[in-house]
């Protein structure tokens, strides 16, 4: 038979551990849980301006804007290392309007209520299903 012994030391380090574990988890889970709320009330408000997008009255993303710099957006995406070859067209969270100025403009859930263009890229891509 395999004895286990846990000498002291090892015994509050172990405590130490799974304390900090207990005391982490949740505010951890608090905060990942509270970001998808939010995530989820932005979309609900920003449907009821989805039939003013279709018409085209949208503003377009501007590069500047410091939610587009977070996710360093670009209107081409042939203009940033990072995109390699992906695009927005090719995104999940982006669904084509119109075409402005010939080329195509859709929405997209990170910028509620604002148009991207297809060619463009952010950080935030994720493939389509």
């Amino acid at each position: 038979m395999i004895e286990n012994k846990m000498n002291r030391r090892s015994f509050f380090s172990t405590l130490a551990k799974i304390t900090g574990v207990a005391v982490v988890a949740p505010t951890a889970l608090r905060a990942v849980f509270t970001s998808e709320a939010q995530a989820q009330e932005k979309r609900r408000s920003a449907a009821p301006a989805a039939p003013a997008a279709a018409g085209g009255a949208a503003p377009m993303v501007d590069p500047k804007d410091p939610v587009a710099k977070a996710v360093k957006y670009v209107e081409d995406h042939t203009k940033s290392p990072e995109a390699k070859g992906n695009h927005c067209a090719t995104c999940g969270f982006y669904k084509k309007v119109t075409t402005q100025n010939g080329k195509e403009v859709g929405t997209c859930t990170i910028f509620a209520g604002k148009h991207v263009y297809a060619n463009a890229w952010c950080a935030s891509w994720n493939k389509k299903a």
